[in-house]
């Protein structure tokens, strides 16, 4: 009898044991749950909900830090920053010289077997997360209020943004540190050479009330009647379109477009997290949000399209547009663009 007490004793301490070291091994785990850096390049306010979401479902924690394309660039590549797990959206091109500068981890996600090859690297190092055409919008109200304008037809490709009667009143970002103006750059090289290209885009600047910072300002200043008319990514310009401002978006002739890509930075020191965080946006629900906030194009092509973008012709688009090709001639371009810049200032 003292002894089956004794074991029982002994039965109950080993459980005892075992749940303090269960309960000491789970508070660990929640005490090391650090937080996940994520480099945003696109909207900071649809990045915030979509990253909520992944904390919600996951109970991961996260860091966010905005930076338009061309920052990004100067910071991961000039800079070599590396204090960063993730970097969400941006032109493929960016992604693409992050890959080739070998600063990117090797990752198929779970989602990725849906997408199509021309919407992801075929190494593996980085995903398509949406796709958006380049597009000139135009604020109708203020066109029709426009003694100079009002009887000439809208502008359907980027020649016609070259008339007198538009002078000072288009918005277009700048190259050299938006990726929205690198895509314009970078495909009218592509499908009309560096000269010619950097020409009509020289021309387009001098056409300008500004060249900004990034491609949504130009699409801000657009739906405010503060330009007529402006050059920004599609998805800019109808998420004002869909809170009620006059815009009319017209893809040109040979438009370039963005494939909003996600990738994982070799220094990542949170690694697992950041898989999970690239297979969450990679996902159907991820991505319908997105679409539905942000109007861009799902890259995963079971996703029902919003109606805003049921009308967009992709028969305009450039198709043999390369991102690698973009990635790779971004230096010598963008010195080209800023010695034209400089002799003619």
């Amino acid at each position: 009898m003292q002894m089956r007490k004794r074991g029982v004793i002994v039965g109950i301490l080993v459980i005892i044991v075992c749940f303090v070291i269960a309960y000491i091994m789970l508070s660990n785990k929640k005490s090391t749950n650090v937080p996940i850096k994520v480099l945003v390049i696109f909207q900071e306010d649809e990045a915030r909900i979509l990253l909520e979401k992944f904390k919600q479902k996951t109970g991961q924690s996260y860091e966010m830090i905005r930076m338009s394309s061309g920052e990004a660039n100067y910071q991961l590549l000039v800079l070599n920053q590396s204090n960063i797990d993730v970097v969400l959206g941006g032109p493929a091109d960016l992604h693409e010289q992050l890959k080739n500068s070998s600063k990117l981890l090797k990752y198929a996600p779970k989602n990725s077997d849906l997408i199509p090859d021309s919407y992801k690297d075929e190494q593996k190092f980085w995903t398509g997360m949406y796709m958006g055409p380049l597009s000139i919008g135009i604020n109708t109200e203020k066109w029709a209020q426009d003694e100079e304008l009002k009887d000439i037809p809208y502008p359907l490709k980027y020649e016609d943004l070259l008339i007198p009667q538009l002078k000072g009143k288009i918005d277009m970002p700048n190259p050299e540190t938006s990726g929205t103006g690198y895509t314009l750059l970078a495909s009218l090289q592509q499908e009309r050479g560096s000269d010619e290209a950097i020409s009509l885009l020289y021309k387009l600047q001098q056409q300008s009330a500004a060249t900004n910072f990034s491609g949504i300002t130009s699409a801000q200043r657009l739906a405010m009647g503060e330009v007529t008319t402006a050059i920004s990514f599609l998805g800019d310009q109808l998420r004002f379109t869909n809170s009620g401002y006059s815009i009319l978006s017209t893809i040109p002739p040979q438009a370039g477009w963005e494939i909003g890509a996600v990738s994982i930075l070799r220094s990542s020191t949170n690694r697992s997290s950041a898989k999970q965080l690239v297979d969450f946006v990679l996902s159907s629900d991820a991505q319908t949000y997105y679409m539905n906030t942000a109007f861009s194009i799902p890259v995963e092509p079971n996703i029902e399209v919003n109606q805003l973008l049921k009308a967009v012709d992709k028969d305009n688009l450039l198709v043999n547009y390369r991102f690698d090709l973009a990635a790779e001639r971004r230096d010598s371009l963008l010195t080209k663009w800023k010695a034209i810049v400089r002799d003619n200032g």
